[in-house]
């Protein structure tokens, strides 16, 4: 009778814990799912394309410049900086200093 009785009682606790098991695992998907919802409207918001003039002080390169200005539109800062290449005609990487580039930016107020 009491092995019945211990034996039962293992498979409630065991019951419960696959229970318990479920409902951590489903809210941690659903917190999951929200999170990348969110993300996503991140990305769907209006933002707006802009240029802007930059200076080129002693020691800038395109990858400084580039760290500055780039932002998540682009996938990567290689290319951002192919599009600043692009826009200024530059054939390498090296600015010279006292020049002025034209870098691309994002910003979600309309102007």
């Amino acid at each position: 009778m009491n092995r019945r009785k211990n034996t039962k009682k293992r498979r409630q606790r065991q019951l419960l814990c696959s229970f318990i098991s479920v409902l951590v695992l489903g809210a941690v998907l659903i917190t999951m799912s929200a999170g990348e919802i969110n993300a996503e409207s991140d990305l769907t918001r209006n933002t707006y394309k802009y240029y802007k003039s930059v200076y080129v002080e002693h020691g800038d390169s395109l990858w400084s410049i580039a760290k500055e200005y780039t932002s998540k539109e682009y996938k990567n800062l290689e290319d951002y900086i192919d599009e600043v290449k692009q826009i200024n005609h530059l054939n390498g990487y090296n600015v010279q200093h006292g020049s002025y580039i034209c870098v691309p930016y994002y910003s979600a107020e309309h102007k």
